[in-house]
């Protein structure tokens, strides 16, 4: 049996839950086994935010679930109002980051101690001290024609000498009154052009991710503020940074990129504002690691675990 489907007392057979409801599950028993997670001044808030993650919704969909669905009922246990819940999780997001970091130690402490289940990328850790630094790109919608992007517009004409242009865009920009809701900026990758926030994640060889750091999407990526030591497993953009190595695995790169493809499958656009868009990044990369630690755990025989 699964270690943690023995936590499990939910309304509905495990064997029946949907692939979204068994994350749940999982979740639950991390929040309930974890001595970092226990801790939690507002465990309500952490709950609520994972169900927003899991079914990718927002605060007031948050109250849809909690009455339509038993298994998000038994996961959230109560429920507060769509005000109460944003306004408790503006209060929650000094407290994450630290949180955060404590539970990847605790969950790196755990898994050291089934050395022989881990996944194959922890194989490449035993090179001295490995970090893996990689960044993502997360959109948001940039809105229709207002005065942000007029005013950049209008100073990239009066760079470039382009006057007559530049007096037609700081015409529309007077006349101009609607404001960007979302506040990312804009950047271009492989020809294409992006709107929004960049995530720059550390990540042990176990595929645990310890540390995290979000810009805006122009933000450049040697100017990352990461300072452990050791290696980095990076591409050129990282190059110029101390203490970055560019190192022969290419075999490890595609393990770096399986946090991107877990954050743009669970991302929307969740605030409009960097430091709540930090939360949400957050907790999905809490998410995550419990993920890999779980997945871990599902290979252990019962028997060593009862020992």
């Amino acid at each position: 049996m699964k270690h943690w489907i023995e936590y499990y007392n939910g309304p509905v057979p495990y064997e029946h839950l949907s692939a979204r409801h068994k994350t749940l599950v999982k979740m639950n028993y991390m929040l309930i086994t974890s001595e970092v997670l226990s801790r939690l001044s507002d465990l309500f808030i952490l709950r609520a935010l994972i169900v927003m993650i899991v079914w990718t919704c927002s605060y007031r969909d948050v109250r849809s679930y909690y009455e339509s669905d038993v298994v998000v009922r038994w996961f959230l246990g109560e429920y507060k109002s769509k005000s109460e819940i944003h306004r408790r999780a503006k209060k929650f997001r000094g407290e994450v980051k630290t949180l955060f970091k404590e539970y990847a130690k605790e969950l790196e402490g755990k898994m050291s101690r089934l050395a022989d289940y881990l996944p194959s990328s922890a194989l490449y850790g035993k090179v001295g001290k490995l970090w893996i630094v990689d960044s993502f790109l997360i959109e948001v919608p940039f809105g229709k024609r207002n005065k942000e992007t007029l005013k950049k517009k209008f100073e990239l004409d009066l760079r470039q000498r382009k006057y007559r242009e530049a007096a037609n865009t700081l015409f529309f920009y007077i006349k101009c009154k609607v404001r960007r809701r979302f506040k990312g900026e804009f950047t271009k990758k492989r020809d294409r052009s992006y709107f929004g926030f960049k995530v720059f994640n550390l990540m042990s060889p176990t595929m645990i991710v310890h540390e995290i750091q979000v810009e805006l999407a122009n933000f450049p990526d040697n100017k990352v503020g990461f300072s452990r030591s050791g290696y980095k497993v990076v591409d050129r953009g990282f190059v110029g940074k101390s203490s970055t190595w560019l190192i022969g695995f290419s075999s490890f790169r595609r393990y770096v990129e399986f946090f991107g493809i877990f954050l743009r499958r669970y991302w929307r656009p969740y605030a409009t504002e960097k430091g709540m868009v930090e939360l949400f990044v957050y907790v999905i990369a809490l998410i995550y690691n419990s993920y890999i630690y779980t997945s871990v755990l599902s290979r252990v025989p019962e028997s060593q675990l009862a020992h």
